[in-house]
């Protein structure tokens, strides 16, 4: 060093007569030594200036390493020799500045893991990394079981606190070098490099599984989360990314629909049935849409008299082939998806245009619609009855609501508070498929029940030789009785049954001992209207 301007000794700390005679390498970190050298060999050898980045020391005490832009331009005396002249300026600040705006822009907020752009890149990374080296890459896909429960039962407070819990669980289940993403929502990702047998990726899956399923506490609540797990590997699965991406989505899909808290690895034969349901997913969303998903009025009857007392609304399907499905066909598709809200609207508003139509002829008889208990806690759903009771208050004795034995047992607050909100308006509430589920006596103490369906199961067993059977039915009736619960049993479907039910004292029934489900135009008819 030959000579400093007055800026340097502000800077580094040091006066001229500390560096002059030393090494200009001293100026610098050790990081940055290589770096350094590197710059002086490509001026000796190659460019008359150079320009990088350098971590530079400092004199003063307690201070870190700073980042500088170094520019070195190398002088030409005439003589043959040269000096070098170094521009220095600190630019941590524009550093520490630039790496917020990578924070922002490759990590997610919530949880500190990689969101899916950092994702995006660090895939396409691997994937030609392991395209090059002939290397396996194996894709995890994770998504969290019935994530919408915890944000609608206790708000999104608790499932930001439940996301960042899961992404610090994740990062312990893995090796520091597995790249660990959240794409968005509940869904997460992890990127495992090199090959692995399927054991040690199930090893992995299966730890994930234990982490995930330890109790969660969230603030005053203890939650259980479960999560499912798709696996998928380059080559074996997919030769692109895109293709491997869909693989583990959809080997999710298989953990999913063999029963939640699982893993699979992808399968192209179950993909088969995966893409049926993915087609069964559109046709049910196009029949939706165009109304195509019709509602069909089975009566229920006075044994005694045979005189016809209410209807309950079922669903059926016409397909574009004239083919009439039965629920089975297309609920179990859209039982948790937004389409069976939609649905749950769409079918309120047609049974109260028909009840006024009805009443138009001079029938007003009620119509009972069965809602699930995704569906009663959807606040459209509870919206849309609201606005009936409002606007059509005529209408609300003769709306009645079914819910089924399960979702009692399911024990939600936000569906047994909708429930009440219901019966506060005026709309009686039948519990259907009794017996079938594990409802307690207690939870039928908590909800204003006009009436308990009792399932054609226990209906069909009056058929049946076991005499432990019928007790069972004879007991649910007893049961029923003392606790002043009006009685409709389904699933009538001969004179045997019918009597043997009018014994016991039941006298409401339906089935098809009386009729199936009719199509509105048939209805008046059948009334002898």
């Amino acid at each position: 060093i030959l000579s400093v301007n007055p800026s340097f000794t502000h800077f580094f700390g040091l006066s001229l007569s500390e560096v002059k005679g030393k090494d200009d390498g001293f100026l610098y970190h050790d990081q940055s030594k290589g770096i350094h050298l590197e710059a002086l060999n490509k001026l000796i050898y190659e460019v008359d200036q150079v320009e990088d980045r350098m971590s530079c020391i400092s004199a003063f005490e307690g201070k870190s390493p700073i980042i500088c832009s170094v520019n070195i331009v190398m002088i030409h005396d005439g003589e043959g020799a040269h000096k070098f002249l170094h521009f220095i300026e600190d630019i941590t600040q524009q550093v520490s500045a630039e790496d917020n705006m990578k924070e922002v822009a490759f990590k997610d907020p919530l949880t500190g893991l990689s969101n899916r752009y950092s994702f995006n890149m660090k895939f396409k990374t691997l994937f030609l990394e392991a395209q090059r080296l002939g290397e396996q890459l194996t894709l995890f896909f994770i998504d969290l079981d019935k994530f919408k429960f915890i944000n609608d039962e206790y708000g999104h407070e608790y499932g930001d606190l439940l996301l960042i819990h899961v992404a610090e669980r994740l990062k312990k289940s893995c090796k520091g070098y597995d790249f660990i993403a959240r794409l968005g929502g509940d869904e997460f990702v992890i990127l495992i490099q090199n090959d692995k047998s399927k054991v040690s990726l199930e090893l992995i899956a299966k730890r994930i599984l234990f982490e995930l399923s330890k109790p969660f506490l969230l603030k005053d609540v203890n939650y259980h989360c479960t999560c499912s797990i798709g696996i998928a590997q380059y080559p074996d699965d997919a030769m692109s990314k895109k293709d491997l991406l869909h693989a583990a989505d959809s080997a999710m899909y298989m953990a999913k629909h063999s029963g939640r808290n699982d893993f699979s690895f992808y399968n192209h034969e179950v993909q088969k049935i995966t893409n049926l349901h993915d087609r069964r997913i559109k046709e049910i969303e196009d029949a939706v849409v165009n109304d195509s998903i019709q509602l069909y009025f089975q009566p229920i009857h006075d044994m005694v008299t045979g005189e016809v007392l209410a209807f309950e609304a079922l669903s059926r399907y016409l397909d574009d082939q004239g083919e009439c499905h039965l629920p089975s066909y297309f609920l179990p598709y859209i039982a948790e998806d937004p389409l069976i809200y939609k649905l749950g609207v769409n079918q309120i508003r047609e049974i109260k245009r028909y009840l006024k139509i009805l009443k138009h002829h001079g029938v007003q008889l009620p119509i009972s619609m069965n809602l699930s208990s995704y569906q009663i806690k959807s606040d459209l759903i509870i919206n849309q009855l609201e606005m009936v009771a409002k606007t059509s208050p005529d209408i609300i004795r003769l709306l009645k609501i079914e819910v089924t034995e399960t979702m009692l047992f399911e024990n939600n607050n936000i569906a047994i508070k909708n429930l009440n909100r219901l019966t506060a308006l005026g709309y009686s509430l039948l519990l259907d498929d009794f017996g079938t589920g594990h409802s307690s006596i207690y939870s039928l103490k908590k909800i204003d029940f006009e009436a308990v369906k009792i399932d054609k199961v226990f209906v069909n067993e009056i058929n049946a030789t076991n005499e432990k059977e019928g007790s069972f039915l004879n007991a649910i009736i007893a049961m029923m009785k003392n606790l002043n619960i009006k009685i409709i049993c389904e699933g009538v479907e001969s004179q045997q049954q019918k009597d043997y039910l009018l014994q016991r004292g039941c006298k409401i029934g339906q089935g098809f001992y009386y009729s199936e489900a009719l199509p509105r135009n048939k209805v008046l008819k059948y009334l002898g209207v």
